[in-house]
């Protein structure tokens, strides 16, 4: 590959490959790299969004059965032909999957898991995010932050006080850092890095520059060769307008404009300057993969060292669905099967009554 012949025209500068070389060889092959790891999550997003469809569009299914099981249920237990200890086991199944629906957003089904329930859910689901938001502030006050008297209820109001305290923390910092003169070493330090950026941007501009003078579409008289070469100028520009290095190198060396007989001085006059743009473009497209990989790092409880395909992504989601197209077709079987009364009195005085107050979960259909 063309990255690849870089890192060999920038290698033969020296008979023994130095510390400088291997640097930006090992640069050339990450950012390479992480260039193909980021293509290949966008070449393969139809296939995600596609499959993201499919189980979407099996989960509104199962729900929609869902509450045709819930209206079924409540049907019967409203039905004289069921005991008081039936209707108390359906009361039990229909509080547990109305509320298992309202949390996947069906809220119009409140006032059923109120009635069944002989509860309340938003009271509930107020009580469980108080204890959620307590045990978290805990958590937040060994760390060092302070709440005060502030009497916080919910995980967005703790979350905003300790954003709050963190830029606090942060502004009170950087006052400090502000008031504070500055050692000889520290000003000697920062004027390094304020050449080395001037550098860098030189350095861009340069190989920038002998581009675009190679490829200046009015110095050439062949229509083809002028319209080979406009083409490829737009590819300088967005590669520069990204600051993307390792593309300007991969344009250069194609025109020839990286010759094996000045290898000497690209090995030990300007790859410092190449690694330290290298060294922020890979940063650059590291994160921008983490980006990519996040939200499916999420959905699979995976940690950001473990690697992560999009293979990996459309597997799971293959899997999922087919979990839900399973409880798509048992559901529909007990729909139909629970039609009849006799069968629904038949399955009730099979299973154990529902143990103790509040919500059972005596089906896990959207969890």
């Amino acid at each position: 590959m063309v990255a690849g012949s870089v890192a060999l025209v920038a290698a033969k500068g020296a008979r023994k490959e130095g510390k400088v070389q291997a640097r930006f060889r090992r640069l050339l092959e990450k950012v390479d790299g992480l260039k193909r790891r980021g293509r290949v999550w966008r070449d393969a997003r139809a296939d995600i969004d596609s499959g993201i469809s499919l189980y979407a569009a099996a989960v509104e299914r199962l729900q929609g059965l869902g509450r045709d099981m819930l209206g079924l249920l409540d049907r019967a237990h409203g039905d004289a032909g069921f005991s008081k200890a039936e209707r108390k086991k359906l009361a039990g199944l229909i509080a547990g999957l109305a509320g298992d629906l309202v949390e996947a957003g069906h809220e119009d089904l409140k006032p059923l898991y109120n009635r069944y329930s002989r509860g309340d859910f938003d009271a509930e689901a107020a009580e469980a995010e108080a204890d959620s938001a307590a045990v978290l502030r805990s958590m937040l006050e060994a760390f060092g932050m302070e709440f005060g008297e502030a009497d916080v209820d919910s995980l967005d109001e703790l979350k905003a006080l300790a954003e709050q305290q963190l830029r606090e923390a942060e502004q009170e910092a950087e006052g400090r850092r502000g008031r504070r003169k500055k050692s000889a070493k520290q000003a000697a330090a920062e004027a390094r890095r304020e050449d080395e950026r001037r550098t860098t941007s030189k350095t861009l501009q340069e190989v920038y520059r002998a581009l675009a003078m190679a490829l200046h579409p009015d110095r050439e008289r062949d229509p083809a060769e002028r319209a080979r070469k406009s083409e490829l100028m737009r590819d300088v520009n967005v590669a520069y307008e990204a600051k993307d290095l390792l593309r300007l190198l991969e344009l250069q060396l194609e025109l020839e404009r990286v010759e094996p007989a000045r290898a000497d001085a690209i090995a030990e006059g300007r790859l410092q300057h190449y690694n330290r743009i290298l060294d922020d473009q890979a940063r650059q497209l590291g994160a921008e993969l983490e980006e990519l990989e996040l939200p499916f790092r999420v959905r699979l409880g995976l940690p950001p060292p473990a690697r992560l395909t999009p293979a990996d992504v459309t597997s799971q989601l293959r899997a999922d669905t087919a979990v839900v197209q399973q409880e798509i077709a048992k559901l529909a079987h007990d729909l139909e099967a629970f039609a009849t009364p006799s069968r629904l009195k038949a399955w009730l005085n099979g299973r154990p009554a529902p143990r103790g107050e509040g919500r059972p979960s005596q089906l896990d259909l959207f969890g």
